[in-house]
């Protein structure tokens, strides 16, 4: 099982965030759950983070946010998990070895709003680690990078678990359509406490 946990950053989880996530707040307390029961169990972890540079693309299309070096870009818990640390930055290389570490939690920085654009994650991706592999995916916003992550993972074989709890979109007709076509993807939808149950 492996912990996906998407953009849990302050710009979006903050209500004083520069693209806060209506309600995000709210999902906080399971957030942390997830990442303290990750340290327990040593789950391996993939953190997305938005990693922008001032002027960057997508600002034409998002306001300004997640700007390297401020507040903004940290992510909220981020002592959490407590496992060894790989970071990943932007436009990371695709690697010849492709297997993801056990009980390791990997920080992995794009630019845009899909975590695949990152060429080491698809590299990986691509490589078929995830297939028949259960994935955990919590954090935000789950009708743009939640559900990049979702359908990325289910398109190469992964069984995805959306942890509905522990999830908030940014606005209610895109992420009703987006919970729609996740599930004709196939994805399975749980809550913070069946997860827990699951790994303990």
């Amino acid at each position: 099982m492996i912990f996906f946990d998407i953009d849990t950053q302050h710009d979006f989880l903050d209500r004083d965030g520069a693209l806060y996530v209506p309600d995000a707040e709210t999902i906080l307390p399971n957030i942390e759950r997830l990442l303290r029961a990750a340290s327990e169990h040593h789950m391996t972890t993939i953190s997305s983070r938005c990693a922008h540079t001032e002027n960057d693309p997508e600002f034409k299309v998002f306001p300004p946010h997640c700007i390297e070096g401020t507040r903004g870009a940290e992510r909220v818990f981020a002592d959490l998990p407590r496992l060894p640390r790989r970071e990943i930055p932007v436009g990371a290389a695709p690697e010849p070895q492709t297997q993801l570490a056990s009980a390791i939690h990997y920080i992995v920085k794009k630019q845009v709003y899909d975590l695949f654009s990152n060429p080491w994650l698809e590299g990986v991706r691509r490589s078929g680690v995830f297939n028949g592999e259960t994935c955990v995916i919590f954090g935000v916003a789950t009708d743009y990078c939640v559900r990049a992550a979702a359908l990325g993972l289910a398109s190469v074989g992964a069984r995805v678990m959306l942890v509905e709890d522990a999830v908030r979109g940014v606005a209610a007709e895109t992420t009703s359509q987006t919970i729609q076509e996740m599930r004709a993807a196939g994805v399975e939808f749980t809550t913070a406490n069946d997860v827990l149950k699951i790994i303990e």
